[in-house]
């Protein structure tokens, strides 16, 4: 089902909004671009801790289905045109199977998952 939201439309496929949505961290684990392990590895670890499973039984969805990893990689840790690593500072966040992940450019990976709402 489709409806129209805000001048836009929403389906039934798209993730609900996070305006009521509280979040609870339940994982991190941190990246080094001159690292042995490649940042999609770092996810799926931080991913399967969240969830206490070991990282082969993340498999779906997979992980290119929730988020373009090898953009985040060159966006905040590749070389810039005078081929120097770049120096952006940012947040990338996206959701993977009810978490939401979060990759910073200071390598720190996140996985946050749905807390109850504090109704006080």
């Amino acid at each position: 089902m489709t409806k129209e939201i805000s001048g836009g439309t929403m389906s039934d496929d798209d993730p609900p909004s996070e305006a009521n949505t509280h979040w609870s961290q339940v994982a991190q684990r941190h990246y080094r671009p001159d690292g042995k392990r490649e940042l999609t590895t770092v996810i799926v670890y931080a991913i399967a801790e969240a969830e206490d499973r070991s990282p082969g039984e993340i498999k779906s969805p997979p992980l290119y289905e929730s988020v373009d990893v090898p953009a985040i990689e060159a966006a905040f840790f590749g070389p810039d045109v005078t081929e120097n690593s770049r120096q952006g500072v940012g947040t990338v966040e996206f959701q993977y199977t009810g978490y939401l992940v979060k990759v910073r450019s200071d390598g720190w990976v996140q996985v946050y998952e749905p807390a109850e709402a504090d109704l006080s």
